[in-house]
């Protein structure tokens, strides 16, 4: 029997479920509806995006620590929605040095290092290669890492990096940092993380 049924409000009889239609139909929402959802919703397959946050350094930095340190602004946080969520990562580094450099940088989930090379011996385990060949250039690296965190507390994705001694990491700039219009640039780096629905 094909009918229309006017109601403002659906409940179930018993318990907390309710069931529409049955398996294999299909439900159809005309064009013009809006559903508006303010609870969970679950069971629509995954490999959606959730939420995406991203932080964008526009400013230079320099530094000269021979230990990983942190790329100042160079971090964001995201809170994923369900442990099942996994979370992706993907970085833009542009920098400079002003003496040829052998260095790394590594992606951290909070104090965490996260998609980092094996150990091996006493060799750093790095995200990354940052050694710069030609002297002074600017150049850019970018990496990306799928991670499982399996958490929904909230969680910061950032950038370390580290040189040898008496060497210095210029972010955003050459290492020479030329203020001409020739040879004089600014760059910019980013991090933006995105949560994947399971």
């Amino acid at each position: 029997i094909m009918g229309t049924i006017f109601v403002d409000n659906l409940e179930p009889q018993s318990g907390t479920s309710l069931t529409l239609g049955a398996s294999g139909d299909t439900l159809t929402i005309p064009s013009g509806c809006t559903i508006a959802n303010s609870g969970t919703a679950t069971g629509f397959g995954g490999g959606k995006i959730g939420q995406v946050v991203s932080s964008t350094k526009t400013d230079k930095s320099t530094s000269t620590s021979t230990s990983f340190a942190d790329i100042s602004s160079l971090s964001v946080s995201i809170t994923p929605t369900a442990t099942s969520s996994k979370v992706y990562v993907m970085v833009s580094l542009s920098f400079g040095t002003t003496t040829n450099v052998y260095g790394g940088i590594r992606l951290m989930r909070d104090s965490t290092a996260i998609a980092v090379g094996d150990a091996d011996g006493v060799k750093n385990q790095a995200t990354a290669p940052m050694s710069n060949a030609i002297f002074a250039r600017a150049q850019n690296t970018d990496f990306n890492f799928l991670d499982s965190p399996n958490s929904t507390s909230a969680l910061t994705f950032k950038v370390q990096a580290k040189v040898n001694s008496g060497q210095t990491l210029s972010v955003n700039s050459s290492g020479e940092d030329e203020d001409n219009t020739s040879t004089g640039f600014r760059y910019v780096s980013t991090i933006t993380a995105m949560e994947v629905l399971a």
